[in-house]
């Protein structure tokens, strides 16, 4: 690939390091409309390497995490503050070049600076935890409240660890041992394998019978998302994270949304949250190197995809050198 050009608000970035996310396995399995030619990859940290004419909040040397979402600013939703609807939207390794590469170009106004003394591999999570810091501003929990998340990739972990900050008890969820393992020694107050055991069964047990204040549905699957509607307490809120297939339908009954005052949530990107999650990130409150399964080169990034895939690991990250 050519050296990417760079506009003069832009900076050219130094891949360090960019972390695998099931977006670009979708996008790779053809299931994620996009342009090609593309060069995926939107979770990375770096080395500024150029910087455009008009740039001066940043030099050369610079260690930076980048936000891939790029808004205009001035549409509609832009003004209402509700930038990731952007009417103009575009994303780094999505609709432009990304960061499975040695250098990527990226607006200044997207850049944020973070410290010299943690390791960069740390900030190639800021972009997946600024998006759990939207849900988590979605669902407003509260300490003392419980919660089951569903679904241990890194995005179900690093909920849990946030809701675990915030005061309240969390139960997570998965059919791989080796996830249920790690969320254990993530601070997790149970663990459920739905293999061994309904989740209904042991969400009802740990709640003496009530039901969770909260479910995270991080899997993407609408059988895990019906059965959550039924763990809810009376006032309980399900906050729809994972990705489901577009054209797949829910069933629920609305007289339970009604009577029981239930809240269905959404959640779309991280308008508004990536500066809060370099802050988390570099406070090292918020474990993300233990959920680091491989270091790749750029050579075998389909390899990776495939081991996404099958669940073997947790994150990977794509070294380009």
């Amino acid at each position: 690939m050519p050296e990417p050009s760079i506009s003069p608000d832009d900076v050219l970035v130094r891949v360090a390091c960019c972390g695998v996310c099931g977006t670009d396995l979708h996008i790779f399995e053809g299931g994620y409309p996009v342009r090609l030619p593309l060069v995926p990859g939107h979770e990375f940290s770096g080395v500024i390497d150029k910087i455009g004419r008009r740039v001066k909040r940043f030099k050369v040397g610079d260690r930076v995490a980048v936000d891939p979402n790029i808004n205009c600013g001035t549409c509609y939703y832009c003004r209402k503050g509700m930038t990731n609807f952007c009417e103009k939207w575009e994303a780094i390794g999505v609709t432009r070049q990304g960061a499975y590469a040695e250098l990527v170009a990226a607006p200044a106004s997207n850049v944020y600076r973070v410290p010299e003394s943690a390791p960069l591999e740390t900030f190639a999570f800021v972009e997946p935890v600024s998006c759990v810091l939207h849900g988590l501003d979605r669902a407003n929990p509260k300490k003392g409240e419980t919660a089951l998340v569903i679904g241990l990739g890194a995005i179900g972990l690093i909920f849990g660890q946030l809701l675990r900050m915030r005061g309240v008890k969390v139960m997570g969820s998965d059919l791989v041992e080796h996830r249920l393992r790690l969320a254990k020694n993530l601070g997790f107050d149970q663990i459920v394998n739905p293999a061994d055991e309904s989740i209904a069964h042991a969400a009802r047990s740990w709640t003496a019978g009530r039901g969770v204040d909260l479910v995270v549905e991080a899997s993407g699957s609408i059988k895990a998302t019906e059965e959550a509607m039924k763990l809810l307490d009376r006032g309980g809120r399900i906050v729809v994270f994972g990705v489901a297939p577009e054209t797949a339908t829910l069933a629920l009954r609305p007289f339970s949304l009604y009577r029981d005052e239930i809240s269905l949530i959404g959640s779309f990107t991280n308008p508004n949250t990536f500066a809060a999650a370099v802050k988390i990130l570099t406070s090292s409150r918020l474990l993300v190197e233990e959920l680091i399964s491989k270091t790749i080169d750029l050579s075998h990034v389909e390899t990776a995809f495939e081991e996404v895939s099958l669940r073997k690991g947790i994150k990977y990250l794509v070294k380009p050198k």
